[in-house]
This record gives C-alpha cells, structure tokens and sequence, in this order.
C-alpha cells in the first residue's frame, strides 16, 4: 500500500490530486494493492458571506474529486443559475463581484447549519464528502477559521492604502493588480493543524505539493503551527510540482504574490523558496517543466534533486503523467532490486548491505531492527573504487539480510566523512556493538578492514588503516520493517 499526502489549495491541487488518483489506480491494479490518499486543504481563503461560511479550497477539491465541477471555470458547479445572488444584490447585500451559484449555495447552507450546531469543520467536511465520494481523504488545514487579507499600498476604491481587505476581494475584485505590502493571516495565532493533518504527514509514504499557490495556498498550510515540523520530520520523501512554466503562472495571479513577498516568478525561485529539506527546508524533489531545464543543475547544488518533465495539465491523462514523474521521482534510486512476489518490498529503493553474508551481518541487521544500531562506518576507498557516491541525509535504502532478503526499510539521518583517528565515543556506542571505548570500537573494526575478504574487495592484500584514513560516519534510522523480518 502507498500512502500519499497532498497539500493542496483551489484548481491546480484539485485537479493535480484528479491525475494523482487516476495513476495511482492503474499502479494499484497492476500490483493488486490498494493506495490512500489525503488531501490536505487550504482554508485560508475561507469567509462569511452572507451568514454563510465559504471554503473556496475545500469545495473545489470536493467537487474536482467527485465529478460535480465546472470545468470552464475550474470552480463551483456547471450549468449553474444565479437567481438566489440575484435577489441578494437587490436587497443591497453580498458582494456584486463575488456571486454563488445556487447548486453551490446548498454546499454552503448545509456546512453553516453543521458549523452552528456545533460540528467542526472537519466533521463538517466528512459529511459533505459522504455525497460526493471523491475517493481521497479530504481534510482541513485547521478547524479554526483563519483567514487571509491583504495590505493595500495605495487606494482602492472605498479603500485606503494600509487597509486590510480580505484575500478574495484582492483576487477576485481586482485580480490582484492593486499592490500590496503584505498578506496576513487573521486567526493564526489561535490555530492548530486539524485532526489527522499531523499523522497524515507523518505516516505518509509520499508528501506532494502539487501545482498551487505557494504563497498563499501552500504557503498558508505551512504556516499552521506544527505543519512545517511535521514536514520536516516525516520519514516521507517530499516533492513538489512547480506552478510556474517559463516565467509565468500556470493559473492565476501567483506572480503577483510571490513579487509581494519578494520572490522571482521562476520555478527556480519557488523551489528554493520552499527549499531542501537538508537546509531547513521543506523539499526533497521538485519537478519542474521542460523549459525550466536549466533549473534543474541549481536545484540539485541546492540540495533538492529535480526533473524537468512536461507540467501542462492539459486533461486528466497528462496529469495523471504528471503525478507518475513525481511519484517517480520521490523514489528515485540508482541502484534497484526486483520487486518481491507479494510486493512488499520498493523496487526502486537503493540496496544496503552490512558487512559480508554471514553471521555478522545478521547481527548487524538484527541490531538495525533492534534500534540499538543507529551509526555505521566505512572507509572511503570503498565508494571510490565502486564509483558509488556518498549517502547524503534523506535518503533511503533496502536493508538486506544474509539471505539477501529485504527486511526494512532505513533511512540515512547524517553523514560525515573524517579521519579515523577523530572517531569519537558516542559515534562507537551508537553502532550498537557493545563497544564501550573508542579503542575496542577500533580494534574490531580494523579486524573487519584487514579481513583477507576485505583486502580482496578493496584490491589490496596489504590494505592496512591508519589514524589518517577517511572514514564515513553514516547516522540511520529504522522507517518500516517488512514483513518476514
């Protein structure tokens, strides 16, 4: 089973999570497993409007998912009617620029009466969920209401310049072409990540922001208390799809904001702008089109290995190709290994492998398992002679016991290459060995490292270890075990 979690705002997570859903149903009938997918989604846009609470985000994800969307519009229902905003606007109320259909004023009406006979918004959205069946997990970025506005820089109609007006009359009323200085999230202070957002995150195989807003969709998710920390502690590989091809947005004004906030309109700058997860980021990969391949040398020096694929979400079938590169790409090894018969194992996982067959790779491995193994360390010369590159924080490999067999699934969480004689104590401990100096610690290794089979594997029967040999500190972690180990 493949667990994967989506940060998601309006049109472009919707009908990204569409392709998603759509390939990963093929992946699932090709090796009879069955994948979830939970939609974590921006309401950041939320508002009352006429005593009744709106969720842009919430909706169009809803609708996109479940086969009730306009898709001329990318939002509300199709072949809608305006009568009931009509007679609104005759009484002098609502928002003449911003009308809901009446097919969408069921979905508000129905929330509202929910929101005020006590549910929350998550209970609020499962329940409407219940009709449309969008076959994803949907789930609120916070059941608090938190709501962004915009800092005017000059005057605007009735409006002064320093006044805050909400987001949407920014977007929807101007088109975002007034300038502003800045975007405030009204209620954030009081917020928390709603129920099940942080395990969502946590427990995922795989973490996608797709192609949204990453200022004010994305970007208000990230900064939900907790959200980010769980971004940058899930065991998950995280990867993005940039919403700008060749220097413009796919969809909307991002430009717009991301010029308020001081960042270029590339998909250069916006992956570095959510940055590698190595660097305090959130990122692991990020895909961006073909015509941003020059990206793509950047954003690997950067630390965020990336890929430049076509990106148009032309119809569900391109980006359903889309989300297979990412999910790809989030698994990217060099080195791979057959899938298992019962499809336990990730075939795309780079192999690991302790020592030689034989007993003390089978202690190694039990001790991996055990959690008292949590540091390893080879020499240099061994990546060198197999022109392998050195593992870098992140990545992740298939554990494999004696027999060859895949048992778990590790991550590496440190690397540090330095000379033998600098190994210091907490780094021998933590191989789990039982080592209780840096001396002992030594004299079994040097045993291994002159080890006639070691010598052979190094090409030197005279191989010998000095204080002055590079060694590599490797720290690691346990992310799943598999079955039968």
């Amino acid at each position: 089973m493949t667990r994967v979690t989506v940060l998601a705002g309006g049109v472009g997570g919707a009908r990204f999570t569409r392709g998603l859903l759509q390939q990963l149903a093929a992946e699932d009938a090709r090796s009879a497993s069955a994948s979830e997918v939970t939609v974590i989604v921006n309401t950041g846009d939320d508002m009352w409007l006429d005593g009744l609470r709106i969720c842009p985000d919430l909706d169009t994800v809803m609708y996109t998912l479940g086969g009730g969307i306009s898709e001329e519009q990318g939002w509300g229902r199709p072949d809608e009617s305006r009568r009931t905003s009509t007679e609104i606007a005759a009484y002098g109320r609502g928002w003449s620029w911003f009308t809901l259909g009446d097919l969408d004023l069921a979905t508000h009406i129905v929330r509202t009466d929910l929101l005020r006979n006590g549910a929350t918004l998550s209970a609020a959205t499962e329940f409407l969920c219940r009709r449309w069946q969008p076959g994803a997990r949907l789930l609120p970025m916070s059941d608090q209401f938190v709501e962004t506005h915009v800092r005017l820089a000059a005057d605007a109609d009735e409006h002064r310049a320093g006044d805050l007006i909400h987001f949407e009359e920014w977007w929807v009323r101007y088109r975002a072409t007034k300038p502003v200085t800045e975007f405030v999230q009204q209620g954030l202070a009081d917020a928390v990540a709603a129920p099940g957002v942080i395990d969502a995150i946590l427990t995922a195989d795989i973490v996608i922001l797709p192609p949204s807003n990453p200022v004010v969709s994305v970007g208000t998710i990230l900064a939900i208390p907790g959200i980010r920390d769980a971004l940058q502690a899930t065991p998950a590989r995280v990867v993005g799809i940039a919403p700008i091809i060749a220097g413009a947005a796919v969809r909307g004004m991002a430009d717009a904001c991301l010029s308020t906030i001081g960042v270029q309109t590339t998909a250069l700058a916006v992956g570095l702008h959510y940055g590698s997860r190595q660097q305090g980021g959130v990122l692991d990969a990020w895909l961006v089109d073909e015509t941003d391949a020059a990206a793509v040398p950047a954003l690997e020096a950067a630390g965020i290995r990336s890929a430049a694929v076509p990106l148009w979400m032309t119809d569900v079938a391109a980006t359903a190709r889309i989300a297979a590169d990412a999910l790809r790409l989030a698994s990217a090894g060099e080195h791979t290994v057959e899938p298992a018969a019962d499809h336990t194992a990730e075939p795309t996982l780079p192999v690991a492998e302790f020592a030689f067959p034989g007993p003390l790779r089978d202690r190694l491995v039990a001790a991996i398992l055990d959690g008292s193994k949590t540091s390893t360390t080879s020499i240099l010369r061994e990546y060198e002679i197999e022109n392998e590159p050195l593992p870098v924080a992140g990545s992740r490999q298939l554990l494999l016991d004696s027999a060859e067999r895949p048992v778990a699934i590790i991550e590496t969480t440190g690397v540090r290459v330095v000379r033998l004689g600098e190994v210091d104590l907490e780094h021998a401990r933590d191989e789990g060995e039982g080592f209780d100096s840096v001396a002992a610690w030594r004299a079994g290794h040097e045993g291994f490292w002159h080890s006639p089979a070691m010598r052979a594997q190094l090409a030197d029967p005279a191989f010998e270890v000095s204080d002055e040999t590079e060694v590599v500190l490797e720290r690691l972690r346990v992310v799943r075990t598999l079955p039968g180990s």
